[in-house]
């Protein structure tokens, strides 16, 4: 699947006191296969856009193809291919309890899945199995963070996005997002990944792109950059 945005702004509260300019004529491709590192400070347009590729929001200016296709003619067919974990876990959860959390995705993509399925998300990253009986609500963020994770991972996606996925877990949770995206890249699979602490995953990516204030400030080939030895 290859993702186009073709100068693309997202304008908030538009021709108002307020309005604010959250992406400004961005132009950016990617296919699903390929694994991109997204940089920036607080405020430069990550989760925006992360809201713009999972077709939450739609552009103010410009256009988003997958395929060539509009994807909001078709946004239960797209949404489906693409597993997101947002940086406050929690507004993404609806349901008191971990195991109904954890299956949500599946059976609202009609994705088939077993109790072993269950058991090996929940292995990959690093939750007990007594914490399916469990309000996600009253978990830590670490908890939390993970929970949302493994219902991305539940559902099969052909690509995942993270929003600052680190936030909040220790050492062997950034461990078992590293070991989730290795896994994905192996399988043929892309991620998109924004994070402050690029330094974590630049090894395991193809493309780095900078963000500064709503624009793309740089896209760098990492691949290419290590063959050089740069």
């Amino acid at each position: 699947m290859l993702i186009e945005l073709k100068e693309v702004s997202v304008i908030f509260e538009e021709s108002t006191d307020i309005e604010r300019v959250a992406l400004r004529e961005i132009n950016l491709s990617f296919s699903s296969n390929e694994s991109i590192l997204l940089v920036g400070n607080t405020g430069s347009g990550k989760t925006t856009l992360i809201y713009l590729i999972d077709l939450l929001i739609k552009p103010s200016r410009g256009s988003l193809s997958y395929d060539g296709k509009d994807p909001f003619l078709y946004p239960y067919e797209y949404r489906k291919k693409f597993g997101v974990a947002f940086q406050i876990p929690e507004r993404q959860f609806f349901s008191e309890m971990v195991e109904q959390e954890l299956t949500y995705a599946a059976k609202n993509f009609q994705v088939p899945f077993t109790q072993n399925d269950i058991e090996e998300v929940l292995e990959l990253v690093g939750l007990r199995k007594s914490v399916l009986k469990e309000s996600p609500f009253r978990l830590s963020g670490g908890e939390q963070r993970k929970v949302a994770i493994a219902s991305i991972l539940l559902h099969k996606p052909e690509f995942l996005i993270f929003d600052e996925p680190t936030a909040g877990l220790d050492l062997q949770g950034v461990l078992s997002v590293r070991e989730i995206l290795k896994k994905f890249k192996q399988n043929g699979k892309g991620f998109l990944i924004a994070t402050h602490e690029p330094e974590l995953f630049e090894d395991l990516c193809d493309r780095k792109v900078f963000l500064h204030k709503g624009t793309i400030f740089e896209d760098l080939r990492l691949s290419t950059i290590r063959a050089k030895g740069w």
